[in-house]
C-alpha cells in the first residue's frame, strides 16, 4: 500500500472546511508535532497510525470516512475525520484543534494527511481486542458477569432475582475458545457449528464436560463489560446468564478480520454438574 502524504487519527463524523490566513508551507513533521501537541493540551495522547493516515489521505481526495476506512482495512469501533485549508498555519491549526477538545476524546490512533496548503485528520479507536492480554479480558468477562447475576436484573418483561456468582472452569473456557476461534475461522454466527454440527454441549462434553450447559454470544463489543451491558439488553441471552442452575463458567474472545460479519466474537459458557 502506498505511504500516505502523512497520517493522523481521529472518531466518525462529518468533515469540517475552513479557511486560514496565508503561511509558509509547513513541512508534514512540523504539523504532526503542533498535531500532537493540540491533542496533548486536549489531555488526548493516541499513537499514529499508518492506516488511518492512508484514510486521511483519501478525506483529502474527496472519500468519505466510511468510504475511506475499508480501503486501508481499517475496522473502526469509533471513528472521526476533520479536513480543511490552513495554508501551512501551524498556530491556527492548534487553535482550532484546542477549541474543539471534547470531539477528541476517546481514541486510541490518529492519521494525519497534508499537501502544505490543505490538511485532514482522522482519530479511531479500532474495533479488536488486544489478545495478548486475553486472560485479563476473561477475568474481566467472569467479574461482570457475576456482577450482573449478584445484582438481579429485567430481562424484557421478566424480572430475575439476584443469583451467586460462577466459578472458571477450564473445559468450558475450552469449548468456548473452540467456538471463538471457528466463528472467525469459518465466519458463521450462531450456536451451531456449520462444518461439524456440533452444539454447545457436544463442544462442552469434547472437552470432558458431564452435565448440562448454556451459551451466549456477543458480537463487536470491544471490552467485557460492554460485552455484558448488551447481552442483558437480549432478553433472552439475560436469562440465561441470570439461571441460578448455573454454577461454573468458561469464555472466549476472539478478533474478527476485515472479510468476517464482526470484528470481535464474545462467548460464555454456563454450566452445571
Amino acid at each position: 500500500m502506498k505511504p500516505a502524504p502523512f497520517a493522523l487519527a481521529l472518531s466518525l463524523g462529518g468533515l469540517l472546511s475552513a479557511h486560514a490566513p496565508a503561511a509558509a508551507p509547513a513541512h508534514p513533521e512540523q504539523l504532526n508535532k503542533a498535531v500532537q501537541a493540540a491533542l496533548g493540551s486536549c489531555g488526548v495522547r493516541p499513537r499514529l497510525s499508518g492506516d488511518l493516515g492512508e484514510a486521511a489521505a483519501d478525506l483529502m481526495a474527496g472519500y468519505a470516512l466510511e468510504q475511506a476506512l475499508p480501503r486501508h482495512s481499517y475496522r473502526a469501533h469509533r471513528a472521526q475525520g476533520w479536513s480543511s485549508t490552513y495554508h501551512g498555519d501551524l498556530a491556527w491549526v492548534g487553535r482550532k484543534l484546542g477549541e474543539q477538545c471534547g470531539k477528541w476524546q476517546d481514541y486510541a490512533e490518529y492519521g494525519l494527511a497534508t499537501d502544505g496548503t490543505r490538511m485532514a485528520l482522522v482519530l479511531g479507536t479500532p474495533a479488536r481486542v488486544d489478545l495478548t492480554q486475553s486472560r485479563r479480558w476473561l477475568n474481566d468477562f467472569l467479574s461482570a458477569t457475576n456482577r450482573a447475576r449478584a445484582q438481579g436484573q429485567k430481562c424484557g418483561s421478566k424480572l430475575m432475582n439476584a443469583v451467586g456468582p460462577l466459578k472458571w472452569d477450564t473445559r468450558l473456557e475450552a469449548a468456548a475458545a473452540r467456538h471463538a476461534t471457528d466463528m472467525v475461522k469459518l465466519d458463521f454466527r450462531g450456536h451451531t457449528n456449520p462444518r461439524d454440527g456440533s452444539s454447545p454441549l457436544e463442544r462442552a462434553q469434547g472437552y470432558g464436560f458431564r452435565g448440562s450447559v448454556g451459551e451466549n454470544i456477543q458480537y463487536g463489543s470491544i471490552t467485557a463489560g460492554e460485552a455484558v451491558k448488551h447481552l442483558l439488553t437480549s432478553p433472552g441471552h439475560c436469562e440465561n446468564l441470570m439461571r441460578p442452575e448455573w454454577k461454573l463458567f468458561g469464555a472466549a474472545v476472539n478478533n474478527g478480520t476485515t472479510k468476517t460479519l464482526f470484528a470481535t466474537y464474545w462467548v460464555q459458557v454456563f454450566g452445571a454438574e
